[in-house]
């Protein structure tokens, strides 16, 4: 819109300038963190990739055309200053391109104005996090039912607020590409992959002052998750986190929690026979499942959920999580006192991810005895030996 200027008896027609006011300039780039605003794109604009020489690559876009014949020109709603803070977008030159002259029609005042507002509020959300927040993500994935399944970056970040991601340690454990068999090579093979990932991880020194905080994503076969949360050492902080269904998130939902759990012994024999111990969360798997040689000449237990029905939805909260470390802790001190001598116990697991995680992490190398843990797997008829957790 043309404004108007009094000079006197006559008046002047002052056009619209298209140079940016410096302040309104500088809040653009502030607010969008120097990073292109086009939904998917948030490619940073203050050094030329991939010299990564540093300089200004930003184009500050207006959403309403600055000219009433240019894209989105014509749109009602159109702002009296066209310079305005609310009416720019930064942008790299090739979306820029694209949303003025390649496919104009496509992207709308709205769609536009949504990119910006999702853009800048994510900006303000991570820059409003405090140093000691940073979190070192590691993200664990193989195949579940044959199939490699995805964890996104929003999705995790999303999960470990009001922490932040430090996605340039960020450890990857890509189990995807090992054959997967019942045999013990590819579960060696796994937990070698996994050795391998976690020597990085205690290659990162914290700030002076502070511990190393780590964030756990993880989804693969329950073994290797037992496995990796004995290479986790208790002189770091970990949070664990869980893939929910209902709704689908790896968000931790507020409160306490439903779950209780209790632990019985379900088949005993005389002292000094083997121990072992279902586990029944997720799902349930009977006793008569253990191989008979274990059954019938040692002690059975089962540590289960307390009024509900395993199910895969029952790990809701941190306290759900707690409460089983508490339960799991609780076990393994009953069988140093009913089994002295014992060296393994043998697990038969339906749990989640985070349990199993658990199972590794909270037992004491020097106090408790090995965990050698099956899985089940229809190939081999039941179930097999996979690791044996020392």
């Amino acid at each position: 819109m043309t404004n108007i200027r009094e000079t006197g008896p006559a008046k002047t027609l002052i056009k619209p300038s298209r140079k940016v006011p410096r302040m309104t300039s500088l809040s653009l780039y502030v607010q969008a963190g120097g990073r292109c605003e086009f939904d998917g794109c948030n490619k940073y604009l203050l050094e030329h990739d991939p010299t990564e020489i540093a300089g200004n690559f930003a184009e500050q876009a207006h959403i309403y055309a600055f000219s009433a014949d240019g894209p989105r020109g014509h749109v009602s709603g159109r702002p009296d200053d066209i310079n305005d803070l609310a009416n720019l977008i930064l942008l790299c030159p090739e979306c820029h391109h694209l949303v003025d002259a390649v496919r104009p029609n496509d992207y709308s005042v709205e769609a536009l104005k949504r990119f910006k507002r999702d853009h800048e509020n994510r900006i303000f959300s991570l820059t409003e996090l405090s140093a000691d927040r940073d979190t070192v993500p590691i993200v664990v994935k193989g195949l579940i039912c044959g199939r490699p399944v995805d964890i996104s970056d929003e999705e995790m970040q999303a999960a470990v607020v009001p922490n932040h991601l430090k996605q340039r340690q960020r450890i990857s454990i890509d189990l995807t590409t090992i054959p997967d068999s019942p045999d013990e090579a590819f579960w060696t093979t796994a937990a070698r992959t996994i050795d391998l990932h976690i020597a990085q991880l205690y290659g990162l020194s914290p700030q002076p002052g502070r511990t190393l905080r780590v964030s756990v994503f993880a989804l693969a076969p329950i073994p290797l998750l037992v496995y990796l949360g004995s290479k986790l050492s208790d002189k770091m902080a970990v949070d664990l986190y869980q893939r929910h269904r209902d709704p689908e998130s790896w968000s931790w939902q507020e409160g306490p929690g439903a779950a209780l759990y209790s632990t019985q012994c379900i088949g005993e024999r005389p002292s000094g026979g083997p121990v072992s111990l279902l586990l029944n969360l997720s799902g349930t798997n009977r006793s008569d499942t253990i191989p008979g040689s274990l059954r019938n000449r040692g002690s059975v237990y089962e540590l289960t959920l307390v009024g509900q029905d395993p199910s895969p939805l029952f790990l809701r909260t941190r306290g759900d999580l707690d409460r089983f470390t508490h339960e799991y802790i609780r076990f393994l001190a009953t069988i140093r006192q009913a089994h002295p001598g014992i060296d393994v116990i043998h697990v038969f697991p339906a749990i989640p991810a985070p349990v199993a995680i658990t199972l590794g992490r909270a037992r004491l190398p020097k106090v408790d005895p090995v965990l050698e843990v099956y899985d089940h797997d229809a190939r081999a008829g039941g179930f097999v030996p996979t690791l044996e957790i020392t």
